[in-house]
């Protein structure tokens, strides 16, 4: 029986869930699936040449470190392509906070079901056929997902205090126009709060069209169930390694596998910088270190005086509130960009922890904070970047 005839949908609102009733509801439920305007969620392609799911989360880890080191961020791939030998995709990003504060919304909420959690805009890709920019709009949120070729490429959430759908189209025009390309595509925009028939019109067919969507799973008891399984299989390896007796086969096996890794996460760090250049500085050289984090500060400049970011004085201001109100916090800035989506910082600080403070007192202050490329530098200090964003 088809995903759609053994589901039912329901919305996340600011007061709790609500339940998106199709004609006739399914006669036996499987899954509970919930869609969700996340706020922390990114996306990622990748393209790694082996077809073992849990190579693939290796993978992604290594590409991933600097945020998951600290435990900020869980990672879940989405395998669109696969092959003995080889395997594509899009990785899924979410706050790890965020998964918690939904695991307890759905916990309170009585269910039916596998719960599966959905990014609010995923379901609606056959609306713009695949090609085009899609928009979720409820009582409180703009989130939008960007498609190419089937596939998406992009996720922006907003807070409709901050945005409009008409500041959203701009900033999906600029971003397109950057990419060299001449727009954006189909567009569809749905408001959730009217519109539930519709909804699960597009729901429907875009699971006919993009059967892939079925699997994808966001919820944190999804990743603690991937979590059991890994622990699983590698105590099983270890098992058998000692009873067969080939520790020489097993080291062999293992640095192999850590060579497909670490060579599939270099080649994206290449193409990752490759295209950097490509689109933003084509005359730059040697080693970019975080590419991602360039271009969304050259994205950010792109916008002008369309964001509603704060102003240089009011960063400074906060700034100084933080070091006020925690005189003992030894932390010595180095650097500091700003643009209007938000302001990176470098900077040092004697142990990991004040770092760690310096992030959670600006976190009090912006929408995402990330406390990133954390370095032990001679035993002395940890050398670290913080990214702010409104």
């Amino acid at each position: 029986m088809p995903f759609y005839d053994n589901a039912i949908f329901s919305r996340v609102t600011g007061e709790g869930t609500e339940g998106l009733s199709p004609a006739q509801s399914p006669r036996r439920v499987k899954y509970a699936v919930s869609l969700i305007p996340l706020k922390s969620a990114a996306i990622t392609p990748f393209s790694f040449p082996f077809g073992n799911v849990l190579r693939v989360r290796d993978a992604l880890k290594l590409q991933s470190l600097p945020y998951a080191a600290a435990g900020e961020m869980e990672l879940f791939p989405s395998i669109l392509k696969k092959t003995p030998r080889s395997s594509e995709g899009i990785a899924w990003f979410v706050s790890s906070k965020e998964l918690e504060d939904v695991a307890s919304l759905l916990a309170r909420v009585p269910s039916r079901g596998e719960a599966r959690v959905w990014p609010a805009p995923l379901p609606l890709a056959a609306a713009v056929e695949g090609e085009g920019v899609v928009f979720w709009m409820d009582e409180e949120n703009i989130c939008s997902m960007l498609w190419r070729g089937g596939v998406p490429v992009l996720y922006r959430w907003k807070s409709r205090k901050r945005a409009d759908l008409d500041s959203e189209r701009a900033w999906y025009t600029a971003y397109c126009e950057s990419r060299g390309e001449e727009d954006t595509g189909q567009e569809f925009v749905l408001d959730a709060s009217q519109s539930s028939d519709r909804l699960l019109e597009v729901i429907k067919e875009s699971l006919t069209l993009y059967p892939w969507i079925c699997d994808v799973n966001l919820a944190r008891s999804a990743l603690d169930s991937v979590l059991v399984l890994e622990r699983a299989v590698r105590a099983l390896s270890r098992a058998a390694s000692w009873v067969l007796a080939v520790g020489l086969l097993v080291f062999l096996g293992n640095g192999l596998r850590y060579y497909e890794a670490r060579r599939g996460a270099d080649e994206l760090r290449g193409l990752s910088s490759d295209l950097y250049r490509s689109v933003f500085d084509s005359a730059r050289t040697g080693r970019i270190p975080d590419p991602l984090g360039l271009a969304l500060s050259k994205l950010a400049e792109l916008q002008g005086g369309t964001s509603e970011g704060r102003s240089i004085g009011e960063v400074f201001s906060d700034l100084g509130s933080i070091f006020e109100q925690n005189p003992s916090m030894d932390v010595t800035l180095d650097l500091v960009r700003y643009n209007q989506e938000g302001v990176d910082y470098t900077g040092s600080a004697p142990d990991m922890e004040t770092a760690q403070d310096f992030r959670k007192a600006w976190a009090e202050r912006a929408g995402t904070v990330l406390l990133q490329n954390m370095q032990n530098i001679s035993g002395a200090s940890y050398r670290f970047d913080l990214s702010v964003k409104w």
